[in-house]
């Protein structure tokens, strides 16, 4: 199964059948958890610049609405795009936006399992499909256990296209980068070229995903001339030349400057150095303390024991690939706290920091699994010949993670709040399409329309008001031709 030398299942097919149903069951308990935050995509609803883009698209199309805030909002042009595909299906289907919008998050969350599964099946070369399926739903329940903000990494588009599609990219580009060191192999000219296209769609998606991706690109080239092996500077090269060019279009927008001008704490360099290193200390503090995280690198450090070694890696070779990437994807997360700093004068916020946690996780799984692959015989030997000899069986593995999983998503912050907040998640979706059917059959310009009564801060923050002028009620107003719209209970 997962290490014949260790474990001799093919001389044991009892051991292997209760290995293949304690794999089974252990993967069971992180997909019913997912399966459970992946249906409440259908309660998602539109809300705050959903409807900005929607009344935009409806009347300029994609490129014009991309166009205007590019000029003078953002430069983010990938999640301007994405942010407009719910009025783009309504439109062409005849169904409602509130039913776009949840069929758009139900396809962003197939499509976050689905790039956790390849960077697990990449990252793990010689480990065995149940093991594989077992870490691909261990990892995303990993990250929506421990999500600053859940709500930004399922259920609100317009936070969801800025980070989550270069968080994945991302790790996938990291894992392809370790991979070849680990593996002393290099890049074939496909993967370069779907890694040079994956680094650009990612940086148009936000201004720092592109100075992440070039700082892992050098480090990769770097990385193999200091261990000797082939460098590929024309691989490197077209990959970093495709990240910089998106970056920069993405950093040179107009609507930069106009952002930051709005905020006046911002553009202190000195001020936000510090301030970056005090958020991120408490970041990286609180992504520590979180038993979901905890539990996924126990988990990967078990597994990593027990996958099967071509030949025995260099202990030394393994450890500097670990501390390199760890130390990568630290400064990664810095320049992030400090790039949002130095833009706003405020703290980073939760939506971006999903994207931090995503590849700050995924990049500790790479590291645990280096280290523990590179002195895998030593451990093994420990483990063999100590009291916990049994977690390496074909049973005590799975069980012991089958228990550590269910504990740790048990007592993760997501899963308080779902507890929480459970009652009122279906009635905040039937007043929103209660408010969907009133704004849309209404015949008058100006509609007053009853305050959400549920607000569970899983599926929203914010509500309509009292000023019509101002957002969200004046995107709400334009996209259902209505000159104004009020909040019911509240003072005009």
């Amino acid at each position: 199964m997962y290490n014949q030398g260790v474990i001799p299942l093919a001389a044991r097919p009892h051991a292997d059948r209760r290995s293949w149903i304690g794999w089974t069951l252990c993967s069971l308990f992180p997909a019913i958890f997912l399966l459970c935050l992946f249906a409440l995509t259908s309660l998602s609803a539109p809300e705050h610049d959903d409807f900005c883009f929607a009344e935009l698209y409806v009347r300029h199309g994609f490129v014009h609405t991309v166009s205007i805030f590019y000029h003078t909002q953002s430069g983010r042009i990938l999640a301007l795009w994405l942010t407009q595909l719910p009025p783009a299906i309504s439109a062409a289907t005849g169904v409602s936006l509130l039913s776009a919008y949840s069929l758009t998050m139900a396809a962003s969350a197939a499509l976050f399992l689905a790039a956790t599964a390849l960077a697990m099946v990449r990252a793990w070369p010689r480990t065995a499909a149940l093991q594989l399926v077992f870490l691909t739903l261990a990892f995303a329940s990993a990250v929506v256990s421990a999500a600053p903000s859940v709500r930004d990494l399922l259920y609100w588009l317009s936070a969801v296209t800025c980070y989550v599609p270069p968080a994945l990219i991302t790790i996938l580009i990291l894992g392809e980068c370790v991979r070849a060191l680990d593996g002393e192999s290099g890049f074939s000219w496909p993967l370069s070229l779907a890694m040079a296209l994956g680094g650009f769609a990612a940086a148009l998606c936000n201004e720092f995903t592109g100075a992440w991706l070039l700082l892992i690109v050098s480090a990769s080239l770097v990385a193999h001339h200091l261990l000797g092996q082939q460098r590929q500077i024309a691989q490197h090269l077209l990959i970093a030349t495709a990240i910089a060019i998106g970056w920069i279009i993405v950093v040179s927008a107009g609507g930069n400057s106009t952002r930051m001008e709005q905020l006046p704490n911002g553009g202190h360099v000195t001020w936000s150095v510090v301030q970056a290193l005090v958020d991120s200390l408490a970041g990286l503090g609180r992504f520590l303390r979180e038993p979901a995280v905890v539990a996924w690198l126990a988990a990967v450090g078990l597994i990593a024991l027990a996958e099967p070694q071509a030949t025995q890696p260099a202990p030394q070779r393994g450890k500097m690939l670990a501390l390199g990437t760890i130390a990568i994807c630290l400064a990664c997360c810095y320049f992030e706290y400090f790039a949002h700093r130095y833009a706003t004068g405020m703290r980073l916020i939760e939506r971006a920091q999903n994207q931090a946690l995503i590849l700050l996780l995924f990049g500790s799984t790479l590291g645990v699994r280096l280290v523990v692959g590179a002195y895998s015989r030593q451990l093994r030997e420990r483990f063999t010949a100590g009291a916990f000899r049994g977690l390496l069986g074909p049973v005590g593995m799975p069980a012991s993670l089958a228990l550590l999983t269910i504990v740790s998503l048990s007592l993760s912050s997501t899963a308080f709040q779902l507890r929480a907040q459970w009652q009122g998640l279906y009635p905040y979706w039937r007043e929103s399409a209660d408010r969907h059917a009133l704004l849309t059959t209404s015949p008058e310009p100006v509609v007053v329309v009853p305050r959400h009564k549920w607000t569970p801060s899983l599926l929203m923050t914010a509500d309509v008001t009292a000023n019509a002028d101002r957002l969200p009620n004046d995107c709400v107003a334009r996209y259902y031709h209505k000159s104004a719209v009020y909040g019911a209970d509240t003072p005009r």
